[in-house]
C-alpha cells in the first residue's frame, strides 16, 4: 500500500533565521553592533529598541520577520512641517 505525502515538506514551511554577520551586512553595520543591539538595544526618539534574537547554541539568531519589525521601530518619527504664521 503507497502512502500519500503532503507535496509541502516541512522546510518549506521553515523560514530561515539569518546570523548577526548576515543582518550586519544588510544594514551595513559589524557583527558586534547588531549583537550589542539583541543584548543592550539602541536608543531612538521613543526610548530604548531590542533587536529581538534567539541564541540556540553560541551565536545569535534573528528571523526576517524580527529584523523587519525592529527596522520598523528605530525609524526616526515624522512629523508634518506645518507653517502656523
Amino acid at each position: 500500500m503507497s502512502e500519500d505525502k503532503n507535496p509541502t515538506s516541512e522546510d518549506e514551511n521553515h523560514d530561515e533565521y539569518l546570523t548577526t554577520a548576515d543582518v550586519a551586512k544588510k544594514l551595513r553595520r559589524h557583527p558586534r553592533t547588531i549583537r550589542d543591539w539583541i543584548v543592550k538595544g539602541t536608543v531612538t526618539e521613543r526610548g530604548r529598541v531590542f533587536l529581538d534574537g534567539t541564541k540556540p547554541g553560541k551565536s545569535w539568531l534573528v528571523h526576517p520577520d524580527w529584523l523587519a519589525l525592529f527596522e520598523h521601530r528605530i525609524r526616526p518619527v515624522r512629523r508634518a512641517d506645518l507653517d502656523l504664521e
